[in-house]
């Protein structure tokens, strides 16, 4: 019976090892977004959409979408209106309404904190046509 207590202790230290690196892993991934990423578009969007991997926190959350040339600057036109929300029938979409948007490139910034209490954050960018 002592022998196989080495074994049980490496399985489980195995196992720890294994399930603790998942829940490292574990932060909430943009699956999808509208606008698309490099989205080019004839007009422009009302909201921004972002969908996720996990359930999302009502709280903490940010989406920022500003003028591409604006990126490196401190103070940025803010073109989202409000506080982002948690769609309360599917809380992995979280979306924001839009100011009305002139031609020309966006970047959206967000950052998320999941149900589990992990953040995560990312970027993308869109292009509005030109009206004629």
């Amino acid at each position: 019976m002592s022998s196989r207590v080495p074994m049980v202790a490496a399985i489980l230290v195995l196992a720890l090892a294994v399930f603790g690196l998942q829940q490292v892993e574990a932060h909430a991934r943009l699956v999808r977004s509208n606008p698309a990423d490099k989205a080019q578009l004839e007009k422009a969007p009302a909201q921004i959409e972002l969908r996720f991997n996990e359930l999302l926190d009502d709280n903490f959350n940010s989406v920022k979408v500003f003028p591409a040339e604006q990126l490196r600057l401190k103070e940025r036109t803010e073109y989202a209106s409000g506080k982002p929300k948690v769609d309360a029938q599917d809380r992995t979409r979280l979306f924001v309404e839009l100011k009305s948007l002139p031609p020309g490139d966006f970047v959206v910034e967000w950052r998320v904190l999941s149900r589990d209490g992990h953040s995560a954050s990312g970027r993308f960018s869109f292009h509005v046509l030109a009206r004629n």
